[in-house]
């Protein structure tokens, strides 16, 4: 098998999660895809106003050039005119070039092993994944507040079939996304009025080991980025519509067990469309029959809705 290089790798879309980014860079322009078929092609350039103002340049930055696919090409967005077209184009062609050929070694190794949790208050237990990064210079970048997001604001698909049956809407006058927001809240009263975080490393054979010398080692930490125990009656099965929902993305997960695929794969097929999105983001699939039949009926309704 062709060894992955290593300006190809996958980070976590985290706070929300919303599975791997899958990333693959050269000096020039990088490629990133959150299903491994449609590829945001961004080139590396100085702004179009410093261009502009004939005023000294400062660092370059990224610029979204098109989207990329096998299947239909670069289709190229509207580039501002003072840009260096040429130059663009040839990064562009250059990146895509490199690009195809490491397609089929998706997904890529997952590289952001740096991560901060939201701790537990009564036991300082790791309770949600907020933030990862690559590096340990990175982790002082990432000063936002103590807060897990369950989804996006505009995100309304989470629906909680407990909170369903109780006859608790999705939304009211103040907020299209009650369900989402209730189990934000039930998250949030566990981590207390003033919550703690901490930084962890994951090894190469995906422990968790302490960034700071002070912390304690006994951790027990999600696999699936929040604490699944630990609940009331009320909220615990808060907690499993939310896994449920989620069980498309968290299968891109490099490092759960073998038992935990076996659960998320009978979830997700109640997601057949999100299935076979994210089909090549999987590093193991348990029962490919399973899958591959999910994949058939998100074909099947795809035709149907057409």
């Amino acid at each position: 098998m062709q060894e992955v290089p290593n300006s190809a790798f996958s980070i976590r879309r985290l706070n929300p999660f919303n599975g791997l980014l899958q990333v693959f860079e050269l000096d020039a322009a990088r490629a990133l895809s959150a299903n491994g078929q449609v590829w945001e092609i961004q080139v590396l350039s100085d702004s179009p106003q410093g261009l502009w103002a004939n005023t000294p340049l400062g660092a370059q930055q990224y610029f979204t050039f098109g989207r990329w696919s096998e299947t239909g090409g670069l289709k190229q967005v509207p580039v501002n005119p003072l840009f260096d077209i040429r130059t663009m184009i040839a990064a562009s062609d250059r990146l895509i070039e490199s690009l195809q050929p490491v397609l089929s070694q998706l997904p890529f190794p997952m590289t952001d092993r740096y991560e901060q949790w939201l701790l537990d208050e009564t036991g300082q237990q790791p309770l949600a994944l907020l933030q990862s990064c690559r590096t340990e210079t990175e982790m002082a970048l990432y000063d936002r507040p103590a807060k897990w997001i369950a989804a996006e604001t505009e995100d309304l698909s989470f629906i909680s079939s407990h909170l369903d049956q109780r006859g608790q809407p999705n939304h009211d006058d103040d907020n299209p996304r009650l369900h989402a927001s209730i189990l934000e809240a039930t998250v949030r009263h566990r981590a207390g009025s003033q919550p703690c975080t901490g930084w962890f490393h994951r090894n190469g054979e995906n422990e968790m080991m302490p960034h700071e010398e002070s912390q304690p080692r006994d951790l027990e930490f999600p696999a699936l980025l929040l604490a699944e125990s630990g609940y009331d009656a009320e909220n615990a099965p808060l907690i499993e519509d939310y896994i449920a929902w989620k069980a498309p993305q968290f299968l891109m997960l490099p490092y759960i067990s073998g038992e935990c695929r076996e659960r998320l794969e009978q979830l997700a097929v109640k997601q057949p469309e999100k299935i076979d999105r994210f089909w090549s983001l999987y590093p193991k699939i348990h029962n490919k029959d399973l899958l591959k039949r999910a994949r058939v009926e998100a074909r099947i309704r795809s035709a149907n809705r057409n």
